[in-house]
């Protein structure tokens, strides 16, 4: 913070010449290691499949980057470490397709169709850096939080002439409250306008009954956008598009149906150049809101450079302010939180969370062991499994305190999983 306030003072005390001498000299931090990315076809930026990435920290050294027209790559939460990501080059970046870090809209349910909820009762992705939103309640079990910083809250489980059973709508670097009167709160504004460290958008609250003694099913919450940063030590030149947006909360119908869930947040979008042009759309608004269809600009896009020739559009609170490099280590130290073991059998790294092909295949009637680790999360801290049943019921259990080092710790729940199939998820508030 310090440096970056001696450079402003640097800037206007020196003027344009000095200012466009600085711009010449400046760097990317990209190595080049990892040679020139352009894709020719659409489809999900994966490091493994790329052999990109070796040292985990979502970091990558790009010579140059062009994304062309007609191709749209898709960065996924799952396929990258739960964590925002970072493309250096150290020539030019050109953004001509799609660039798509946006969380997931959850499926509508219907409950007329058992079948069709048990399939689509899951939580959805969130854009690499962003959180996802929270369950919807289900047979008389509370509604779930959005996770991340600025989670959508809980509602009530009545009124719902008032819409206070409608998840509540995330927040980023703004609140994704909508001054409405009959709306329900929203969940807190989290980071920095300097994007340091760098961090996604929050999930929409889950959708509650509409009535205290009701047994519906609601909606599950929007997944929260992603976050990117793009630094280049030449140019960046976006005639395409570059979405970080949050996902629209989920709806159910039938006759035992429940209130929607909450909007997740927008993410943001970082652009870091000596010079930045083009005519295309950036992007990191929420998803739409459920209660009037109102999309929120709750995200943020930042440009930082000394010359910017962008005249295309950028919604999602920008900003535009002085060319600056961004400490190495702004995108380390996220939490990450994951289930290892069940009843001792290894669950995959890259769980797919699927009732159609299981992850894990066990054996018991009774509780068993499920394992968890997790880095970056204070220890002590008690994770909450919610395990979502194909039938029946959710369940939700408080496991043992985090312990270990803060850089790794493990817990441990005794849970008892129903008969068919089920989805377990964990969670940690501190």
């Amino acid at each position: 913070m310090r440096f970056f306030r001696q450079f402003l003072r640097l800037v206007l005390s020196m003027g344009c010449a000095a200012f466009l001498a600085s711009a010449q000299q400046f760097t990317s931090g990209s190595t080049g290691a990892d040679g020139a990315y352009s894709p020719t076809v659409s489809g999900d930026f994966d490091p493994v499949a790329l052999g990109l990435d070796a040292s985990g920290d979502n970091v990558f050294n790009f010579t140059t980057i062009n994304i062309p027209a007609g191709v749209t790559i898709k960065l996924r939460a799952s396929k990258l470490r739960n964590a925002a990501v970072t493309w250096l080059a150290t020539g030019d970046v050109t953004i001509a397709g799609i660039l798509d870090l946006s969380g997931a809209s959850p499926v509508a349910l219907n409950t007329a169709q058992p079948s069709q909820v048990a399939a689509n009762r899951v939580l959805p992705e969130p854009g690499p850096g962003g959180y996802t939103g929270g369950l919807g309640s289900k047979a008389g079990v509370g509604a779930q939080a959005g996770a991340g910083p600025g989670g959508g809250p809980v509602p009530e489980h009545e009124l719902a002439a008032y819409y206070s059973c409608y998840g509540g709508n995330a927040s980023f670097i703004t609140s994704g409250y909508l001054n409405g009167s009959f709306e329900i709160g929203a969940g807190p504004t989290y980071s920095s306008f300097l994007l340091v460290p760098l961090y996604g958008g929050s999930g929409g609250g889950g959708g509650w009954d509409t009535t205290t003694t009701s047994a519906n099913v609601g909606g599950t919450g929007g997944a929260g956008g992603g976050a990117i940063r793009i630094v280049s030590a030449t140019q960046i030149n976006v005639t395409g598009t570059i979405n970080a947006n949050g996902g629209t909360g989920g709806t159910a119908s039938g006759a035992t149906a429940g209130c929607p869930g909450g909007a997740g947040a927008g993410g943001a979008i970082h652009l870091v150049a000596p010079a930045i042009l083009g005519n295309g759309s950036l992007s990191a608004n929420s998803g739409a809101s459920n209660v009037n269809g109102v999309v929120v600009t709750n995200g943020i896009v930042r440009f930082s450079t000394n010359n910017s020739a962008f005249t295309g559009t950028a919604t999602g609170g920008a900003i535009l302010g002085p060319l600056f490099l961004p400490p190495a280590n702004s995108t380390l130290a996220t939490p990450s939180l994951s289930i290892t073991q069940v009843n001792g059998v290894a669950v995959p790294p890259e769980a797919a969370g699927s009732y159609l092909n299981p992850d894990v295949i066990i054996n018991s009637t009774g509780a068993v062991n499920v394992n968890l680790a997790a880095a970056n999360i204070p220890l002590g801290t008690i994770v909450t499994l919610r395990i979502t049943a194909e039938t029946g019921a959710d369940n939700t259990i408080s496991c043992s305190p985090l312990a270990g080092s803060t850089a790794s710790s493990i817990a441990t729940c005794s849970a008892t999983f129903p008969f068919s199939v089920s989805i377990a998820g964990v969670r940690a508030s501190w």
